[in-house]
């Protein structure tokens, strides 16, 4: 192994800053680009575990510095509009399990970390081809002019470029799984309507469509549907609604069978993608990115067959969860409601599924 790695970061989203951060606070300062011209503020993930919180503390992110980060102490669950269960979140090694707090103002701390240790991100260039030898890897991207030029050599290249790969695609890594038959929708509205004793509410329906909400900030909330009404679910449900604005998305559960090929990595959306039932995407982005930075520094290659494992772990909760909220079983439907409303007179039932949620294990 290198003793002072060249290293490139592609994407500069929530796995390639966590990987860039870890590597700068080891006095390794990695290269970072990123296609887009700018910092994207639309929201997607608001779930923070508490596992993630602890490994970013050391960059100066935490919910102590991160002040409107919302603690997870209350989660409402309701079937075809009836109340199931209003379930006290338990402590997880004495902390909340999670917090709510939006993605982009997120990656924006941690881009803002970076850069204090010196290493800034360069947007307005795509990753487009390399060469690997056996001592390097000669890197080509599409600057802002719109020219391929050689990049630069360097020991490893890490691609945290989301789910379609670019850097994936070059590597001919394969991306295995399926994708979920829905079309699913986000929205976020500004209201005031919002219930002050919960972060968290879900709405399921017998006929398999579910509705995720959750308060990202004081006077905002994210809805997420698997179905492409997510927008007009919110403004029935709160009747001051702002709209913000509304997209639509497919959901897939694919994942690479391992991270590494050669001196490429993938981490982050590029190695696995899941549902976003559970809120797991983003916290087993930044997991990657810091402990692949841990391993690699550390001249420990086994921390390939690690990142394979926990995405593997990962990727069966998620899909469990939206098994749970799209069956349209009546069987599972009153098993599931039965449990969870046991849950709500007794919390600690429900402290296994909130450790998952939490990321410490």
């Amino acid at each position: 192994m290198v003793s002072n790695p060249k290293i490139l970061v592609v994407g500069a989203g929530a796995s390639g800053l966590a990987f860039a951060l870890e590597c700068a606070h080891r006095g390794i300062k990695p290269r970072i680009i990123d296609k887009r011209p700018n910092r994207s503020m639309i929201e997607k993930a608001t779930g923070v575990a508490a596992g993630v919180w602890s490994q970013l503390s050391k960059f100066g992110v935490s919910p102590k510095t991160v002040e409107t980060a919302i603690p997870m102490r209350n989660f409402a669950f309701y079937d075809d509009g009836e109340l199931v269960a209003n379930v006290p979140v338990p402590p997880i090694d004495g902390c909340p399990p999670a917090h709510l707090y939006p993605q982009g103002e997120l990656e924006r701390h941690l881009e803002r970390a970076l850069a204090i240790k010196g290493v800034e991100v360069e947007y307005s260039t795509a990753f487009h081809s390399y060469e690997e030898s056996k001592n390097s890897i000669l890197v080509r991207a599409q600057v802002s002019s719109g020219e391929i030029a050689p990049l630069g050599s360097y020991d490893w290249v890490i691609g945290a470029d989301g789910a379609h790969s670019a850097v994936r695609e070059a590597a001919e890594i394969p991306f295995i799984g399926r994708n979920y038959p829905e079309n699913w929708s986000v929205a976020e509205i500004t209201t005031n309507q919002w219930p002050q004793n919960a972060q968290a509410q879900l709405f399921l329906q017998s006929n398999g469509v579910g509705l995720f909400l959750s308060q990202p900030a004081a006077g905002l909330v994210q809805g997420i549907l698997n179905d492409e009404n997510a927008a007009r679910q919110l403004t029935s449900l709160f009747t001051d609604a702002e709209l913000r604005y509304e997209r639509h998305f497919t959901v897939a559960l694919k994942r690479v069978r391992t991270p590494r090929k050669g001196r490429v990595w993938v981490i982050g959306d590029a190695a696995h993608v899941q549902s976003p039932v559970g809120g797991q995407g983003l916290n087993l982005a930044i997991w990657d990115g810091v402990t692949l930075a841990e391993g690699l520094l550390a001249g420990d290659l086994k921390v390939e067959a690690a990142l394979a494992k926990r995405a593997r772990k990962v990727l069966f909760f998620t899909d469990f969860d939206y098994r749970m909220l799209a069956t349209q079983s009546t069987l599972i439907r009153n098993a599931r409601n039965t449990y969870w409303a046991y849950a709500a007179k007794h919390p600690s039932l429900a402290r296994w599924f909130f450790k998952i949620i939490s990321g410490v294990w």
